[in-house]
């Protein structure tokens, strides 16, 4: 299927939840069709280039998204808040001739709840330090830290990791293979 392609340097996954500020007419008018159409994007992390001005070079993995929430900000710009809803693999892009990216992508199969194993409990508990310091986490009405699938997408979200680590990441089968390779970084977060 097709879908228009949002490079980021950062990355939401299923059930996450990013605010974005849309200043490029490219971006305005993506939203526009997808409110016109009943439609979302796909946003995909930076391979290369800027979130800005010319189309940046996108990695071949990225999240559909929906727009939940939409406002004029007081700087006049549009917000969006959009949230994650199912993984892709970006087969092919071109860009269009307003400079928007549109992907030729294949959804993978959603992730059921998965109960946290022990050896990746201390991660939850991770978790739920980091989000206490984030405005973020006031955007999850629930926090699923008993669910391995939402530890894993949240630490993505967070962790200020290279493009090229999360991608990495990013690419690996399952989220069980995720929390493996993240239980071996040194996540060291000081208490409040």
């Amino acid at each position: 299927m097709q879908l228009p392609l949002f490079p980021l340097s950062s990355v939401v996954m299923p059930e996450g939840l990013m605010p974005l500020r849309l200043f490029e007419r490219r971006y305005i008018d993506m939203v526009k069709d997808c409110f016109k159409n009943g439609t979302g994007f796909g946003v995909c992390l930076i391979k290369s280039g800027q979130e800005a001005n010319a189309p940046s070079v996108p990695f071949p993995i990225g999240t559909s998204v929906s727009i939940i929430d939409f406002d004029q900000g007081g700087d006049g710009l549009l917000q969006i808040t959009v949230r994650g809803e199912q993984e892709f693999t970006v087969h092919s892009y071109e860009t269009n001739e307003s400079g928007l990216i549109i992907g030729e992508v294949e959804m993978l199969p959603s992730a059921a709840h998965t109960p946290m194993e022990s050896d990746f409990a201390l991660l939850a508990q991770k978790l739920e330090l980091i989000l206490s310091y984030l405005e973020t986490d006031s955007r999850f009405d629930e926090q699923h830290l008993d669910d391995a699938n939402w530890v894993c997408h949240r630490l993505l979200e967070v962790l200020p990791l290279t493009p090229d680590a999360k991608f990495e990441l990013l690419q690996m089968p399952s989220n069980t293979d995720r929390l493996q390779a993240l239980s071996g970084l040194q996540i060291e977060i000081a208490e409040k």
